[in-house]
Parts: structure tokens; C-alpha cells; sequence
């Protein structure tokens, strides 16, 4: 049984809000201190309201029930520069080869790929993959609170935060 806590509702929020934020950008949004945000997320993922993604060095983090699978996998691939391109390039193009994501993510793009598709968001054909569907992809990034901009901002943050 979950206790109600105020400073557990306010992060509750951020995360519904912000499908796929990580530590630091839910401390920042609530204004909480380290521990108490430790604390309160630890709490949350063991009475399973929520769910945690690692995304190589980050974890990210998720209502555990949205109801929209969709927004819920695409706040995770949203945020990983690589995915990102390639959802980006799918929504301009309608499909594309691999040689295309990987003049945009400047590496291997096949870890993502099959990410992506194992989450049902694109689909193989051939040589080609297209998004899976993307009226529903480009409903859920509408509907995103954060602008890319915004995102730009934290990873730059983030990053500077971790050369202290």
C-alpha cells in the first residue's frame, strides 16, 4: 500500500508528465534534494508504480501503467540521440535503409534499430524500415510537455554536472 506523500506526488507527476526523464531532470523539475529524491524513487519502483529503463549511463524512468504504450516506448527512444534520428528520418522520409541512420548517428545505428523494433515502434521490410505507426508517433511528441530544445538543455546540464 502506497503512503501519500506529498514530495512522492510531485515526482509521480514529473514522471507522468515527462515520460523517460532521468534522475537528475526529476530533481531539477521538484527542486528535492538528492537523498530525498533517491528515497522517494527507490519507493515508488518497489510498490511498482513506476518503471526504470537503462539507457546506457542513465536511467530513465516511467509510470508503470500509462495506458499508452506508445508514448511510454518513444519517451525512452525520444531521448537517445541515435533513436531520435532515426524517428526524426522515418517521419520526414516514410522509410529509409541503414545507411541513411548511420550518416545520422555517426555510428552503428543496428543496436537502435532492433531496439526500436523489438518496442513495435518501426518495422523492417526488406532493406527498409518505416515507422510502425506514425500518426500515433507524431500524436505522442505533440503531446510531449518538453520541447527539444529543453532536452538539449538537460543533456548539456547533465553533462556538465558530471565534469564537477
Amino acid at each position: 500500500m502506497s503512503v501519500k506523500l506529498p514530495a512522492r506526488d510531485e515526482i509521480l507527476e514529473t514522471i507522468r508528465k515527462n515520460p523517460g526523464i532521468h534522475f537528475r531532470a526529476v530533481q531539477r523539475e521538484t527542486g528535492f534534494a538528492t537523498g530525498q529524491v533517491e528515497y522517494h524513487l527507490y519507493q515508488l519502483e518497489k510498490e511498482e508504480l513506476i518503471t526504470v529503463r537503462k539507457d546506457g549511463r542513465f536511467k530513465r524512468y516511467f509510470l508503470y501503467s500509462t495506458g499508452d504504450p506508445v508514448s511510454t516506448k518513444l519517451g525512452f527512444h525520444i531521448r537517445v540521440r541515435c533513436s531520435r534520428e532515426i524517428i526524426f528520418t522515418l517521419l520526414r522520409k516514410g522509410s529509409s535503409d541503414i545507411e541513411d541512420f548511420s550518416l545520422k548517428c555517426g555510428k552503428n545505428p543496428s543496436q537502435f534499430l532492433k531496439e526500436m523494433e523489438n518496442d513495435g515502434l518501426i518495422v523492417k521490410e526488406g532493406n527498409n524500415y518505416r515507422l510502425f505507426n506514425p500518426d500515433a508517433i507524431k500524436q505522442a511528441i505533440k503531446k510531449s510537455k518538453k520541447s527539444y530544445l529543453e532536452e538539449l538543455a538537460e543533456s548539456l546540464i547533465d553533462f556538465l554536472d558530471e565534469g564537477l
